[in-house]
């Protein structure tokens, strides 16, 4: 009897064991009694990542984030680290300093992202220790010794990579495993190596003259601050546009002599529309056409004045379509 009950009983312990439940258990507990910290909903932070914030550092998860096991966040003195909506932080990244991640991005295992460095030119005949003393000494070096790191929406970073100081990543990049990136990443290129080299693009990301809300080769075009991951794409597209936050690009031609847009706002509220200093008040509930005096550039930013914006997730405008007319 007793032997029956003993093998029951190691069979279980087994299962546990192999499903991982008593490494879970053993795991530290993560405190965020000190951690200056905003959460969005969803969010997931495994009790054994470590969040540090000194001063007025903050770390902010927008929401539907994945931080992973022994992952390390900590924000300099007074800097920032901004996960965007929908980014998963894998096991064991390091992410220190002022880093911002746009919305949907993935890292794998083991990525050491960071806005500082050491300091082995500063004074070099001292120790390295000592040149990072004395950066630090001096209040007007101490504000230049983080650069803050840009990874835009929808970038996947491979295993064992490190990101440099001041590095922007463009949006829908891939950074090859084990690659050290010192200097910029175009958008939706493909990069690998130490350093990191150009391999080759994702797709043909070239400047249009039209965008429209239900052709896909569009959707890199609208380039950010759009709600264009499938479940919102899916939803906003019966309605008969692609959704805005309070601030967006697209990416169109640099020539024209005005810019248009077919747009109706989402909000019972006081919506302008501002383009290059110009601004036109959003009235109407239903699809209507306003248009810009054109500014000169690729990268062209719109953002909208309300006195009800609390968040860079919520939904303002709809648009179906955005012309330049010369």
């Amino acid at each position: 009897m007793a032997l029956g009950v003993y093998k029951i009983l190691k069979k279980v312990i087994d299962k546990f064991y192999y499903a991982g439940v008593f490494e879970i258990l053993l795991r530290p507990k993560n405190v965020f009694l000190n951690v200056n910290i905003v959460t969005g909903e969803k969010c997931f932070i495994d009790p054994s990542a470590v969040l540090i914030t000194h001063e007025k550092a903050q770390i902010i998860l927008k929401g539907k984030n994945r931080i992973g096991r022994y992952t390390e966040l900590q924000p300099s003195t007074d800097g920032v680290i901004k996960i965007g909506f929908g980014t998963s932080i894998q096991d064991r990244n390091m992410i220190l300093g002022d880093v911002e991640f746009g919305r949907y991005c993935l890292t794998a295992p083991n990525v050491y992202i960071s806005s500082g460095k050491h300091y082995y030119n500063y004074a070099s005949n001292f120790y390295i220790k000592d040149q990072d003393d004395m950066v630090f000494a001096s209040e007007e070096l101490k504000k230049l010794h983080s650069k803050k790191i840009i990874i835009e929406d929808d970038v996947w970073i491979g295993i064992n990579s490190v990101i440099m100081p001041g590095i922007t990543i463009g949006r829908g990049a891939i950074i090859g495993s084990n690659s050290v990136v010192t200097s910029n990443v175009a958008p939706f290129s493909i990069v690998a190596g130490a350093p990191a080299k150009f391999i080759k693009n994702r797709l043909e990301f070239m400047p249009k003259a039209i965008l429209k809300f239900d052709n896909d080769e569009d959707l890199p075009n609208f380039y950010k601050g759009f709600f264009v991951n499938g479940e919102n794409l899916v939803h906003d597209r019966k309605l008969g546009g692609v959704s805005t936050s309070n601030l967006f690009y697209v990416y169109m031609k640099d020539n024209g002599k005005t810019i248009q847009l077919n747009l109706k706002k989402l909000k019972n509220t006081q919506i302008t529309l501002i383009y290059n200093h110009q601004e036109i008040e959003i009235n109407n509930t239903d699809f209507h056409t306003i248009s810009f005096e054109f500014h000169k550039a690729n990268y062209h930013q719109f953002f909208i004045k309300s006195p009800v914006i609390n968040d860079d997730e919520e939904k303002y405008l709809l648009v179906k379509e955005i012309i330049i007319l010369n």
